[in-house]
């Protein structure tokens, strides 16, 4: 399985298509108790396999989205508008997108998500984001905390907000991320809230030699530092019958300071 997969060096942009392909040969097999979702969720080829998601507030595992073309799906953005998970906050390992069209932005499939814990990752990386050629922002706004790993955004022809992202506020910012092969910045139009209306700023921080507002998208400013606590879940009182004593233990939820 790809969660256990490993490298102790900096791969380039083949051995990364390569392991995406490996990716895209491996079955998962899947499973859901109460809302903690897994081992591992695997959605590829067909729309509808995003029904998995459904009610998860944790993916204990990977989350893979790969291999949805308009072609056999017959997609446009609007269908993935409206397609909401505002449930999932945490994914235990890491986070995976590789060539699904139509999809333009994850602020509202996963407007929620807090915590990609990084426990196994895909080589060294927590957060891969590769040939997804109609994604305009990563719009994960919630995202407070990258535990473990690096992150790889590459090949994405029409992604923006690249430069407005400081990453070093929710992970260690001397690990090898790898972001390139997206829009140039000088054809994005990466304007943060505040800047042309009358509403607050965003913050200003100083990353990569680069003091300037932080945002992921033209309307959701990037949080703050972030704390940590635990995370218990509110179920109804026959789900938690059904979860072994224990196990809320192992999951945090990143809230802002």
């Amino acid at each position: 399985m790809l969660r256990n997969m490993r490298s102790d060096t900096r791969m380039g942009s083949t051995t990364l298509f390569w392991g995406l392909m490996l990716s895209v040969s491996t079955i998962c097999i899947w499973s859901t108790h109460g809302e903690i979702c897994g081992p591992s969720i695997d959605i590829r080829n067909d729309i509808s396999e995003f029904k998995r998601l459904e009610n998860c507030t944790v993916v204990e595992g990977y989350l893979q989205i790969l291999l949805i073309n308009d072609k056999t799906n017959n997609i446009n953005q609007e269908v993935f508008r409206s397609l909401s998970f505002p449930k999932l906050t945490v994914i235990t390992d890491y986070l995976l997108l590789f060539r699904v069209s139509g999809l333009d932005s994850l602020s509202i499939l996963f407007p929620n998500l807090s915590v990609i814990r990084g426990r196994n990752l895909f080589y060294d990386y927590s957060l891969v984001i590769y040939e997804m050629t109609s994604l305009k922002d990563i719009g994960l706004y919630n995202l407070r905390n990258i535990t473990r790993g690096a992150v790889r955004i590459e090949k994405n022809p029409e992604l923006c907000y690249m430069n407005s992202v400081d990453w070093s506020l929710i992970m260690n910012a001397r690990l090898n991320n790898v972001i390139n092969g997206n829009k140039k910045t000088k054809e994005c139009d990466n304007v943060c809230p505040g800047i042309m209306e009358d509403n607050p700023l965003c913050q200003r921080t100083s990353f990569n030699d680069n003091y300037d507002y932080r945002c992921w998208t033209s309307t959701q400013c990037q949080k703050g530092n972030v704390n940590s606590m635990v995370f218990y879940f509110i179920l109804p009182n026959d789900e938690k019958k059904q979860l072994q004593e224990g196990v809320f233990a192992r999951y945090t939820l990143i809230t802002a300071v």
